[in-house]
């Protein structure tokens, strides 16, 4: 935020403001989302590039901005009393930096900032230590029987348990190729708070202080270790002639399901795929899913014999009512699936741990080849748990986003929570905001109660001052949540998988694959990921426009408003109704195989099927990143 004492012409501003790195002074970035207010006469604005972590900047305003009448703006006696003669310790370090990064005339600069970013990935990369330091790596059976043969199979259904759901059958046609099925437990560190008033919280120390001790979850069966929690999963297990031939175990993918799905959703109509290629696929109950502790898998073989395992949830009560599908993983207020995300990954990482410690689940898999692949949510809490785990080199993200905010405030899904995070701060002040917008008609989804009115990237000039009533408002309540939000947020991990990977962690090999017109985690927010991670090499964009165009069917896929595609393309429960939709998941799937399988960066185009064509050009590879929303999907 910059703010002038008269109006001033908006379109100079992006010609005149930028941020200078004070650790490395060569490098800098101008500032992009431009938004001036004219009742205030201030500017608003977001870095053109992920600033650093952990790093000090100063934010420069020049004499390049002009005012309304053409002419060029001038410091302020108080900002050059500040620089000449200032003597408390920040003035001191301001003119330090200006000086360090203009020389000593700064002639034309008429203010400036200097500041730190936080420390986003510190929490994480502690507690990934911890795992290394303190993970039981025990595995435990989930029943008399866990290791079931398929073809002996008649039905396999999941009951969960203090949920308003129904059991769910888990489709033995969707697993052809896949030769058994195996569940289990692992125990891994609880950090989440799960009850008063800091439920679905992580109590984060001082960057600079000892990682504080897991949290004890009371009620928990003998044998758990104090502050760990037991956490289920399940495998699914090619034919032994795909057993590689150097003895060892599968090549294992670990399938990172989406925000309210289950370990008995989206991964099961992937493992076929995965299957045919030579690779077990692993599925494991996030934090915050998978319903009440109670829950069980139930299954009958050919022969009439039942047996149970167990699959305890991991959702939280929050009221008295039925645990929802993702309770216990969106906390109230600016957190939301922050910490969710946080603990999802120290699962992830622990689970690897597990792996190695047990030689691949007693040979199971193999520990040395471990992959991930993410779907929407799983794509998210996927990047961080990429970011800090040294032994998973390649992974696909599917559907990936940031900020958690931006995908929020601009998805169909997503915009409720929005509304709840507004009402939550201060009712008097902005439930008025919330009606800021006329009534609109069904079909317009997007500014339904409220606009913030944040302009999208590279927005073309000329700059239109703001005009909505109560808009900066909603964008400064937004920012603080987007800042709140970091330490859990795929767009702080994005740049650590190659351009700037923490220590200790090697480059990693990220494949990212997003639709075009996705209305769930809209495309600002994924080309924002491809641009944090420098992506766009190996960046596929499915053309949905294109598929749309050629089988109009596909728009209908889904619940109700809520056409399940494009976002939903890799691996859904609905990809066996429709040979189209068959086609682009089945060359998305493998597409990831043949990437862990050793091919740099597989060419889906060439793995369609009918009514596609191989090579026809349904994916884009490194397309121009789309910055504003894709409406031409939505049913009039």
């Amino acid at each position: 935020m910059v703010c002038f004492d008269n109006p001033i012409d908006a379109g100079t501003l992006q010609g005149g403001i930028s941020y200078i790195s004070l650790d490395h002074p060569s490098e800098s970035t101008g500032i992009n989302q431009i938004f001036y207010d004219p009742a205030t006469n201030c500017a608003f604005a977001k870095p053109n590039a992920i600033l650093g972590q952990q790093s000090r900047y100063l934010l420069l305003v020049t004499d390049a901005v002009q005012d309304a009448a053409g002419h060029k703006v001038k410091e302020s006696q108080s900002f050059k009393d500040c620089l000449q003669h200032g003597t408390d310790p920040y003035c001191v370090s301001l003119a330090a930096a200006v000086t360090a990064a203009h020389g000593p005339g700064n002639d034309h600069i008429v203010v400036a900032s200097v500041f730190t970013t936080m420390s986003a990935t510190t929490w994480l990369e502690k507690a990934r230590g911890f795992v290394d330091r303190f993970e039981p790596g025990v595995v435990l059976p989930a029943g008399l029987v866990s290791v079931f043969s398929l073809p002996s199979l008649s039905n396999m259904t999941w009951l969960p348990d203090n949920s308003g759901g129904a059991p769910q059958d888990i489709p033995l046609t969707a697993l052809t190729g896949v030769d058994s099925v195996a569940f289990g437990l692992f125990f891994s560190p609880n950090f989440l708070n799960i009850s008063g008033p800091a439920a679905g919280t992580i109590s984060d120390p001082p960057t600079n202080r000892p990682l504080e001790a897991p949290v004890q979850v009371p009620g928990l069966p003998p044998g758990v270790p104090p502050g760990f929690v037991p956490v289920s999963f399940h495998v699914f297990l090619p034919p032994a002639a795909r057993r590689p031939s150097n003895g060892k175990g599968f090549p294992l993918v670990i399938y990172g399901h989406g925000l309210g799905d289950s370990q008995f959703g989206a991964p099961t109509y992937i493992a076929s795929t995965l299957a045919s290629q030579g690779f077990a696929t692993l599925a494991m109950e996030i934090q915050g899913h998978g319903f009440g502790p109670g829950g069980t898998v139930q299954l009958t073989d050919t022969a009439g014999n039942k047996f149970s395992v167990a699959t305890p949830g991991r959702g939280i009560a929050l009221s008295k009512g039925p645990i929802g599908a993702a309770d216990g993983c969106i906390a109230p207020g600016a957190v939301a699936v922050r910490d969710c995300a946080r603990q999802t990954a120290v699962d992830l990482a622990a689970l690897v741990s597990v792996l190695h410690q047990t030689g691949g689940l007693l040979g199971s898999v193999d520990p040395d080849r471990i992959y991930y692949i993410g779907q929407s949510f799983g794509a998210l809490y996927g990047t961080l748990f990429h970011a800090v785990e040294p032994s998973v080199p390649a992974a696909v993200l599917n559907g990936d986003g940031g900020s958690s905010v931006d995908i929020a405030r601009l998805s169909m899904t997503g915009r409720i929570l929005d509304l709840e995070y507004l009402a939550s701060l201060n009712p008097p002040s902005f439930v008025p905001l919330l009606l800021n917008v006329p009534p609109a008609p069904p079909e317009d989804y997007f500014h339904d109660s409220f606009n913030d009115n944040y302009p999208f990237r590279d927005a073309p000039p000329p700059l239109i001052p703001n005009t909505v009533p109560g808009a900066p408002a909603l964008q400064a309540a937004f920012e603080s949540a987007d800042w709140i939000g970091m330490p859990g947020d795929a767009l702080a991990f994005a740049p650590h998988l190659k351009l700037s990977p923490l220590p200790g962690i090697p480059a990693k090999k990220t494949i990212f694959q997003f639709g075009i017109g996705d209305l769930e985690v809209p495309n600002p927010s994924e080309s924002a990921i491809v641009r944090a991670a420098g992506a766009l090499a190996s960046t596929w964009m499915f053309r949905f426009d294109t598929a749309f165009a050629a089988f109009p069917e596909l728009l209908g896929i889904g619940a109700p408003g809520l056409p399940l595609l494009p976002h939903r393309f890799l691996s859904n429960p609905t990809i066996f109704s429709d040979p189209a939709e068959q086609s682009i998941a089945i060359a998305a799937q493998m597409q990831a195989a043949q990437f862990f399988s050793g091919i740099p960066n597989p060419n889906p185009n060439l793995l369609l099927t009918a009514p596609f064509s191989p090579g026809q050009p349904l994916f884009e590879l490194s397309p121009p990143l789309p910055e504003a929303l894709n409406f031409f999907q939505i049913p009039k």
